[in-house]
């Protein structure tokens, strides 16, 4: 009972505390966890609840209500030295968080979702340190879903980026971007854009200008773009490289 009560203080405490991700985003408190005796009737509960919910918005807000208070169950569990039934908790969890994106995106919802994605991401980097290797991976999947959400959501991620100058003058750096374009733009100053129908086109980076026979070119992970900066997003451990170089085109 000691252990109990000492578990849930320390998650009270950790739940509260503010994050990197998202320090303005705070779980819920899970409640009663999956291994109480009655806990069935709370799934029962949710169950019925979210039936009844038509309201497409009012849903997906349900449905983030569940998954914040699942991690922060799955979590508690797992600090508990329950790791199976943390496990299926955090499954469970992450269904849910995937139901919300699904249905709130599109919506005034968008915002919270952002932060709660990586609220979710951070939390399970954490577990996946606590647990015993037979669950590592799964927890990866978990993670590395996440981050898949996080570049849909158009949620700033760390990139690599490489600027190639030409003349042996290449600049590295690893930055906080959502596109190609603001890699390169919060990797490098005197950035300068023109906008048209179908995008943003790189026209100057500091003093190199596009010319006839060399322009701004842009490649994520070797691979040259086939849209505008603006519109290629990119995800954590993207590499972008810039190159001023002799047109494709």
């Amino acid at each position: 009972m000691l252990k109990k009560l000492l578990v849930g203080l320390v998650l009270i405490f950790a739940l509260a505390a503010p994050t990197s991700a998202a320090s303005d985003y705070y779980l819920p408190y899970p409640g009663a966890l999956p291994d109480h005796p009655l806990y069935w009737l709370k799934m029962v509960r949710d169950r019925i609840q979210l039936l009844l919910t038509t309201n497409t918005l009012a849903k997906a807000e349900k449905l983030l209500l569940y998954a914040d208070k699942r991690l922060g169950a799955g979590w508690a569990l797992v600090e508990g030295n329950k790791q199976a039934l943390g496990m299926t908790t955090l499954t469970k969890a992450e269904k849910y968080l995937y139901q919300a994106v699904a249905l709130g995106e599109n919506s005034g919802l968008k915002e919270t979702l952002k932060k709660a994605v990586q609220k979710h991401e951070e939390v399970l980097t954490i577990v996946k340190d606590k647990v015993s290797d037979e669950f590592k991976n799964s927890l990866q999947e978990m993670i590395t879903r996440d981050k898949n959400y996080e570049a849909g959501l158009g949620i700033a991620t760390e990139v690599k980026t490489k600027i190639d100058f030409g003349d042996n003058q290449v600049v590295t750096a690893t930055v906080s971007a959502s596109t190609a374009l603001e890699a390169l733009e919060n990797a490098s100053s005197g950035v300068k854009v023109k906008d048209y129908d179908w995008g943003k086109l790189v026209e100057e980076v500091t003093t190199k200008k596009n010319t006839p026979q060399k322009a701004w070119i842009y490649f994520v992970n070797g691979e040259a773009g086939k849209v505008a900066a603006d519109k290629q997003e990119v995800k954590a451990g993207d590499i972008v490289e810039w190159r001023y170089e002799k047109p494709i085109y």
